[in-house]
């Protein structure tokens, strides 16, 4: 009888009613109300109670014996099936209605649905016993995706996309965030944990993921494997991973009762409407979603985000000042022409490294190519597909870039020597007209410096516009004849030029025929000397 007692105290204690206290230890329910009269007005604790000797309980409760009542057939035929309802009920897509339906075919005459669930919840309650778990403020974020996926209609295509839903649960306040993703990969879940983390505006002591393949590498009971560019991201805003026990349903109870909870607030809002992007679908869920975070939680009179505000949000840790940039990694061969592809773009790599295995780092902003250890190039990412980013110092061969680019280099080098050979080639590039044509002949103008000198390059620029003879063959052909001897400048930088309709423009450097003669002169009369030594 005493431990009887006990057990009614311990059922009280935990929220079992009078109804359901009778049946499962087949008493009276006037009797399960005396027991729960006589513990109220002791002004006693369960755990006090629980205590006394079973004297102190008999004078305290009484002597008299509870009123046994045996069960019925249809009651013993119950119990003997519920084991294996209650067994089955972990197949998926198994429900309490599809097996009250199997015990009244093969039993015409047995309970009500009522009672049929009432005996299968009472079963399942003396059969789980669960630990009661401690949250604490701004300690563990919870995250995992719903079962239940989301349609994305193409505007163009008609083409229905399927959209995977993140959601994400503070235990403490029970404060929700979700929204649609591509997938389930890496790269969407690190963006939605750090959207996540910008909602609640701070940052908690740990991740707890359910064993998701983008965050678990590998899964062990005592110290699993995370995945390295989520352990990364992880670093980045200064919390841990902390993953569900495998096999613990209970870990990620809350997180998944969230998930229940989103199917009855926020699928229903979006219930029949039709979306033609993921940011449009994203809009209409942080609609419902703040309907749902701001109403009262059921049993309580504060709502989730009253729970967050005034108990958790200040002990959130702050968010990094920048956003963490996840970084992937592709590993390819230098191709002969010193490229190298990602998504169809191709970026210069410095021919040193031609067939060399190198290692790609890129994410939305940058392409870092590395060889070993060694960073040998830094490009801007660009998704252009069959298109080339390449970067003079790598020393590639031929051309390789826009000549318009390459043009302004030449027009550089020109004015550093005169503006009179920067006006020439300005010349030659506008009548020209086809910038690759013009590109080769102006490089091959100033390429004639080499061998002849600034001085009558200058002088032979000078002659050549004179006679409106433009371009490379036309300025090698007076350098080669020696007509620019006329506009080269003499000692006191006098040009003694040829009558001209236009006049010669006058410059310190045109030194005249006079004195080319005689530096002429002079230079054969040194290598004389010389072979006669």
């Amino acid at each position: 009888m005493i431990a009887k007692l006990k057990n009614i105290l311990r059922c009280y204690a935990v929220g079992m009613g009078i109804k359901e206290t009778a049946n499962t230890f087949h008493i009276s329910r006037n009797t399960v109300r005396k027991y729960v009269r006589l513990f109220i007005s002791s002004g006693k604790s369960t755990e006090r109670l629980l205590e006394l000797t079973e004297e102190q309980l008999r004078e305290m409760f009484g002597c008299t014996e509870f009123r046994h009542r045996e069960p019925s057939q249809r009651q013993l035929e119950l119990d003997a099936l519920i084991p294996d309802y209650v067994a089955r009920l972990s197949r998926k897509g198994m429900t309490v209605r599809k097996l009250f339906n199997e015990y009244r075919e093969g039993h015409p005459d047995g309970f009500q649905e009522s009672v049929f669930k009432r005996a299968v919840r009472q079963y399942r309650f003396h059969t789980t016993v669960v630990g009661h778990v401690e949250h604490y403020a701004a300690d563990q974020m919870y995250i995992d995706f719903a079962g239940d996926r989301l349609t994305v209609v193409d505007e163009m295509t008609g083409e229905v996309k399927k959209a995977e839903v993140f959601v994400a649960i503070l235990p403490f306040s029970h404060y929700t965030y979700c929204e649609a993703v591509w997938s389930q990969r890496k790269e969407d879940l690190i963006k939605a944990c750090q959207n996540a983390f910008q909602y609640f505006e701070g940052v908690v002591a740990a991740i707890v993921p359910d064993n998701l393949k983008a965050a678990v590498k590998t899964s062990d009971r005592n110290e699993p494997v995370i995945n390295e560019e989520f352990a990364a991201f992880a670093e980045h805003y200064g919390c841990a991973v902390y993953p569900a026990r495998v096999r613990h349903p209970k870990d990620k109870a809350l997180v998944e009762n969230a998930v229940k909870l989103l199917y009855r607030s926020v699928y229903l809002d979006i219930e029949g409407m039709v979306f033609t992007s993921l940011d449009e679908l994203n809009t209409a869920i942080h609609i419902s979603l703040l309907d749902f975070n701001e109403k009262p939680m059921a049993g309580r009179e504060l709502s989730r985000r009253d729970m967050f505000l005034r108990g958790e949000k200040d002990f959130l840790r702050p968010l990094p000042e920048k956003p963490f940039v996840m970084k992937e990694r592709k590993l390819m061969t230098v191709g002969k022409n010193c490229y190298v592809s990602l998504f169809k773009h191709h970026y210069s790599v410095p021919r040193e490294h031609v067939g060399k295995r190198v290692v790609i780092l890129y994410d939305a902003d940058t392409v870092e190519i590395y060889c070993g250890l060694n960073l040998v190039a830094t490009h801007d990412r660009c998704d252009i597909p069959y298109t080339y980013s390449w970067k003079k110092e790598h020393n590639l061969p031929g051309h390789y870039g826009p000549y318009d680019k390459d043009l302004e280099e030449l027009f550089q080098r020109a004015a550093e020597m005169d503006n009179i050979v920067l006006d020439y080639l300005r010349e030659v590039d506008g009548r020209m007209q086809y910038p690759p044509k013009s590109f080769s002949s102006c490089r091959g103008i100033l390429s004639l410096e080499k061998k002849y000198g600034t001085d009558r390059l200058i002088a032979a620029c000078v002659c050549a516009s004179q006679k409106s003879e433009y371009g490379y063959q036309a300025l090698r052909e007076v350098l080669e004849q020696g007509d620019d001897a006329d506009f080269l400048p003499d000692e006191d930088g006098t040009v003694h030029a040829p009558a001209q309709s236009a006049p010669a423009p006058v410059h310190k450097n045109i030194r005249g025929r006079e004195y080319y003669s005689v530096y002429h002169k002079e230079n054969v009369k040194n290598d004389n000397s010389n072979e006669n030594k």
